[in-house]
């Protein structure tokens, strides 16, 4: 009869798992075959450590060690490790819980009470009071018959995955705040220059339009109007220096560096880092298995569809398995022996017959809670979608406006060039050439700014594909 008893034992605690079956994401219609055609950018595969095609080692270093050493990520990774201890937790929930006791009371029996009440008076013990010593083991095993902890074990995974994407998100996050903190930077401090070189000349001409004025060769509109250009140079200044300063601040934050420390290597090189010639983007279908945020939905879905089975599981019956054992004996030097043993093996079997309709709320709230873990799935993969879609189609168009500008520049730099030889054989005023210099310095800046709009949104678009946090390398090659 014993290994009939193990069989059925087993057998009840295989049981079945009640409530849905969770069987992966579900699919979406609204995934389209490939991204839309745009110059620049390819169907391969996407990278994950998009910084590296940038080549720009100090942007790698410092993206390195925010991912190494950042608040927000390591906030990110203690929620891991509570996630993981929870699914443990849920776990344990399958083995029998064994406890070992021991104690020592002082009793006294009244003679008057129950205890005695019944017993002839030839029978009454001669003493009521005594010492009894106890100690044993109790166990308790819960047969999981409806399932309800495999769902709940089920979930804490679940979430325990999901947990892992929010840190991997915040990966992704961190490594695209440096990169955009640094470009700021960049592009602030490329734009000082010309700016200052703008309002110097800017200056210049207002001063020069004033002498002719007085001598009667400009008008009063014609000294107004570079003396408004002269304050509008002034005035782009300050947003510079305060972006540059911004930026400074942002990214010492980022990679926990003091800022006189960040800026002596930041100044040990002034350009902006290159985006590649071709920037591979994958199928629209790849992001899914990307993106940490569509990852940490699908997690939830997965978690909240098992919290459904375990709600249901509530309307099962239960059945628990109690017992203890051990010696008790009011003579401390016969605790050991064989008749001070005891023994109690108490199978527990409930049914819920009636709670007020708590149960069936219950199931009722997590099937709302699932509807709307698959509605969050739905509404992340779509905005997703149309993330990476639009972050393509922007850096597209921004390459081919900075080409343009640059074709611009390059024009308006020749003709500063031309006035300028112009000015200095006698051909051309001084207001002419400072007026044709500050054309072409207003080019130029329209171009630092598109090239760094370039660099910015080639990091949107690798974020976007779900680059930025897969894998080993991602956290900085620990």
């Amino acid at each position: 009869m014993k290994p009939l008893g193990l069989a059925l034992l087993a057998t009840l605690a295989g049981g079945c798992a009640v409530g849905p079956h969770y069987a992966g994401p579900p699919p979406t219609t609204a995934v389209p075959d490939s991204f839309p055609a745009a110059a620049g950018v390819t169907g391969g595969a996407a990278a994950a450590r998009w910084w590296d095609d940038l080549h720009d080692p100090l942007l790698a270093s410092l993206i390195a060690k925010a991912l190494a050493d950042n608040p927000d990520l390591a906030n990110a990774e203690a929620r891991v490790q509570q996630s993981r201890a929870a699914a443990r937790v849920a776990g344990a929930a399958f083995y029998p819980a064994l406890n070992a006791a021991a104690d020592v009371s002082r009793d006294r029996l009244s003679r008057n009470g129950e205890s005695l009440a019944l017993i002839p008076s030839l029978f009454t013990p001669p003493t009521t009071e005594f010492t009894d010593y106890r100690a044993g083991l109790d166990a308790s095993w819960e047969i999981d018959l409806a399932g309800k902890t495999r769902r709940e074990v089920e979930a804490a995974v679940a979430r325990f995955g999901s947990s892992e994407a929010t840190r991997a998100d915040a990966r992704a996050v961190v490594a695209a705040g440096v990169a955009d903190a640094y470009i700021d930077y960049r592009d602030s401090s490329l734009r000082l220059g010309p700016a200052r070189d703008a309002a110097t000349a800017a200056r210049e001409t207002a001063r020069l339009t004033g002498l002719e004025l007085e001598a009667g060769v400009a008008s009063e509109s014609d000294r107004d109007r570079a003396e408004a250009d002269s304050q509008a140079a002034e005035a782009a200044l300050p947003p510079l220096e305060v972006g540059q300063q911004s930026a400074l601040f942002q990214l010492a934050s980022l990679v926990d560096t003091p800022v006189s420390d960040l800026r002596t290597q930041l100044e040990s090189q002034a350009s902006l880092p290159a985006p590649p010639a071709e920037v591979p983007a994958g199928l629209p279908a790849d992001i899914l298995r990307r993106r940490p945020d569509i990852l940490q939905a699908e997690r939830e879905l997965a978690a909240a569809t098992a919290d459904v089975g375990s709600a249901v599981a509530d309307q099962y019956p239960r059945l628990t398995l109690v017992g203890d054992a051990g010696w008790d004996s009011i003579h401390p030097g016969t605790l050991t022996n064989a008749a001070s043993r005891y023994w109690n093996l108490s199978p527990q079997l409930t049914l819920p017959l009636f709670a007020g309709g708590r149960l069936h709320a219950a199931v009722e709230a997590s099937e709302a809670a699932r509807r709307a873990a698959l509605e969050s799935y739905r509404s992340t993969v779509l905005k997703a979608l149309a993330d990476a879609e639009s972050a393509i189609v922007r850096y597209a168009a921004e390459q081919e406006r900075s080409t343009a500008l640059a074709a611009a520049s390059a024009r308006l730099t020749m003709a500063a060039d031309l006035e300028q030889r112009r000015y200095s054989a006698g051909d051309a005023s001084r207001i002419d050439a400072l007026t044709a210099q500050r054309a072409a310095d207003q080019a130029v800046d329209a171009l630092l700014v598109s090239q760094a709009l370039v660099v910015q949104d080639y990091v949107a678009l690798a974020k976007s594909l779900g680059g930025g946090w897969q894998g080993a390398d991602a956290r900085g090659g620990r």
